[in-house]
């Protein structure tokens, strides 16, 4: 009996050690691990320890001499300017005494003095060609001259104005160019503002293409410039129109 509990006890023991030595070949190199990954690594500084000596004290260098000051130049006389003679004052000249007229005659004075009126140009004559073409117009051959009335000569300038204006606007058929002198004349009633109210065949040419391109013309125009000041009614205006060579 007792050897064995002397073998039990023996072989517990046994087991106890076996499972230290195991526990311990295990634990151990861990706690080693361990130990070492908290140790920081060792940092090497190299350290130079330096001895500065200050640098040799620098030789004096002697100061140049002063220059010398410049010697004064030796002064030059100035000659002073001479004393002009002041000018002799000048008198103011004598006032005479205006002459006495004697009084004028009352006969000098009675006389009239008449002008000799210079003589007016006369007018040119109208050469024969000015002559017929104001024939053609319209005018007629008078043995008395007038003077037209002032309301007369803005309208004579406007019939100008309307006489442009239309042939402006009028393009002379090219078949009718062997036809010179062919003419036609319209008739237009103009507003005081210069709006064309009214457009008529006054006189035939007795020729439809011409006629038809007068009437053309008239009709392209919508208005003219307004009428002189003073003229408050609508005004008829004959426009003849001529074919030129």
């Amino acid at each position: 009996m007792k050897t064995r509990e002397i073998q039990r006890r023996s072989l517990k023991v046994s087991l106890v050690l076996h499972g230290v030595a195991l526990l311990l070949l295990l634990v151990v190199p861990w706690i080693l691990k361990a130990c070492d990954r908290r140790k920081p690594p060792e940092k090497i500084m190299f350290v130079e320890f330096t001895v500065s000596v200050p640098p040799p004290p620098a030789p004096e260098t002697p100061e140049p001499p002063a220059p010398d000051p410049p010697k004064p130049k030796p002064t030059e006389d100035i000659p002073l300017p001479e004393k002009q003679p002041e000018p002799p004052e000048k008198k103011p000249p004598e006032k005479k005494p205006p002459e006495k007229k004697p009084p004028r005659d009352i006969r000098q004075t009675n006389r009239v003095v008449r002008r000799i009126d210079t003589p007016r140009p006369k007018d040119n004559p109208l050469s024969e060609a000015e002559i017929a073409a104001l024939l053609k117009r319209g005018a007629s051959i008078s043995n008395t001259t007038s003077i037209p009335d002032a309301a007369q000569i803005p309208m004579a300038g406007y019939f100008e104005h309307v006489h442009q204006r239309m042939y402006a606007a009028w393009e002379q058929p090219a078949q009718l160019k062997n036809l010179p002198g062919l003419q036609t004349v319209a008739a237009i009633t103009v507003e005081p503002g210069g709006r064309l109210t009214a457009r008529r065949l006054a006189r035939g040419s007795g020729n439809s293409l011409m006629d038809d391109s007068v009437m053309k013309a008239v009709q392209s125009v919508a208005a003219l410039r307004p009428l002189p000041a003073g003229q408050t009614r609508p005004v008829e205006i004959d426009i003849t129109f001529e074919l030129s060579d």
